[in-house]
């Protein structure tokens, strides 16, 4: 149990004694869900912290006014999103379910302020957790004009999906990727025959817009590397 928390982001470069120190202190609590239970649905308040212990679950996250929805899944050991656990909206955006048993461990966001607030080190791990998603997203908003279509398109995919996850599917159409990448369909059709070609993702119904990325450490390495050659 032990090794498992300290796989977590949150809890990385703590000793067991800390962590018993703060386990003595600190009020969790656990949970178990069923197959195609939902832990959270989208516009549900953020006021907990969960954290995947067992099983494996599916996270759909609407973006571009719900013109694209993202779906990740993620297996155990795994801190679930808790982005909008701060700041002016406070409600989910994710709806996130259990794709078989699922056990979690939850903190109310009171205790989760009270638990990092006495931990240094948790503290940075908490701030690098958030401060890595808005500077992925800043770097996307900066390099968005470039002109090759497919790397705004692998750029976008990489900022908007993460590194942990498995089975990452982005499902649109193609109306609402043009729109998203300034591109045309004929740039769309470009950009996809050209990352299919890489073996970054799937070819089903890639044309009508929904992507599946199969290889999400080369689509970054592809996209760098021609970002380090301009």
């Amino acid at each position: 149990m032990y090794d498992l928390l300290l796989d977590l982001p949150v809890f990385q470069g703590l000793s067991h004694e800390q962590l018993t120190h703060i386990l003595e202190k600190i009020p969790f609590h656990f949970r178990r869900y069923k197959a195609n239970e939902y832990l959270h649905n989208a516009g549900d308040e953020c006021d907990e912290v969960v954290f995947l212990l067992s099983g494996r679950v599916r996270v759909i996250t609407p973006a571009f006014g719900e013109a694209i929805l993202i779906a990740e899944d993620f297996e155990a050991p795994h801190t679930l999103p808790f982005h909008n656990l701060f700041g002016r909206e406070t409600t989910t955006r994710c709806s996130i379910y259990a794709q078989g048993a699922v056990g979690v461990m939850t903190l109310e966001k009171r205790n989760f302020i009270r638990m990092i607030s006495g931990n240094e080190l948790m503290l940075i791990n908490v701030l690098n957790i958030l401060s890595s998603r808005a500077q992925n997203q800043q770097h996307l908003l900066d390099k968005m004009g470039i002109e090759k279509p497919e790397l705004r398109l692998g750029l976008w995919m990489l900022a908007y999906s993460s590194r942990p996850a498995k089975n990452i599917v982005f499902d649109a159409d193609v109306a609402s990727w043009c729109k998203l990448l300034n591109m045309t369909p004929k740039e769309y059709n470009e950009a996809i025959q050209m990352l299919m070609s890489l073996n970054f993702i799937d070819a089903v119904k890639a044309f009508e817009g929904k992507l599946k990325l199969t290889d999400r450490y080369g689509l970054r390495t592809y996209v760098s590397s021609n970002f380090a050659q301009n």
